[in-house]
């Protein structure tokens, strides 16, 4: 499958130290990488593919209040997926934890997937060389999980989110399999087609459109359908937002 991506913007380089919050520390190097997301789709014996763009910037941090550190910022959006039956399915740049929460996938995801064994903030010289030089195409690796996927009833409609499981995706959409997915270091613009396509997402984000438990509910969000929790920022890395 096809897609359109965005303005181009630079290419990935690797990020001089520069001092850039006196309180939490100086900046000591890091890392930008850009890299395509490739969902794979089997139906009638046939793989499908759709992909996104996206961009993940990693800062090492020294002298932070607590000793070193890092952070990161990551922009894209979310996967569209046309599935060539009809249908359309939405990968999330995050995943929901065993605790319902939703939490960082690519970010760390591709430390994995590399083979850097380092957290973000405790990455090494070579790993940000190593993340620098980053080159080819190799599946995602991220201990087992895959970032959400949604899809809507309608997708006018936001309040008709259901949440899309890799190993149940037939029941949704009958003959489709999800077969797994890759990453590819590029030098492609980030896309940005998702706002077109779900126009609702460019409503203020005070504007009511998913689904909320009632005051006082208690239920924990372990225990809320996905469309409870999910809001117009889980749709963005947090640098597109």
């Amino acid at each position: 499958m096809k897609q359109t991506t965005g303005k181009a913007i630079s290419r990935r380089t690797v990020l001089g130290s520069l001092c850039t919050l006196p309180l939490a520390g100086c900046q000591d190097g890091g890392a930008t990488v850009r890299y395509r997301v490739i969902a794979k789709v089997l139906y009638n014996g046939q793989t499908y593919e759709a992909s996104t763009v996206m961009e993940c910037r990693y800062a090492r941090l020294k002298n932070s209040l607590t000793g070193m550190g890092g952070s990161t910022t990551l922009y894209g959006e979310a996967l569209i997926f046309d599935l060539p039956a009809g249908g359309t399915f939405y990968m999330l740049p995050s995943w929901r934890n065993n605790n319902g929460r939703f939490s960082e996938v690519y970010e760390p995801g591709i430390l994995t997937t590399l083979g850097i064994k380092n957290s973000v903030g405790g990455l090494k010289d070579a790993d940000l060389q190593r993340l620098a030089e980053a080159s080819g195409r190799m599946p995602f690796n991220f201990y087992g999980h895959y970032p959400t996927m949604v899809s809507f009833r309608d997708e006018q409609s936001p309040k008709t989110i259901f949440e899309v499981t890799p190993s149940g995706m037939s029941q949704n959409f009958a003959g489709a399999t999800f077969v797994g997915l890759d990453i590819e270091f590029t030098d492609a613009p980030v896309t940005e087609l998702l706002r077109n396509r779900l126009t609702w997402l460019n409503l203020s984000s005070g504007t009511a459109l998913f689904e909320r438990d009632p005051p006082g509910s208690g239920r924990l969000d372990r225990d809320k359908p996905l469309g409870h929790k999910i809001t117009q920022a889980n749709f963005f890395g947090n640098g597109s937002r």
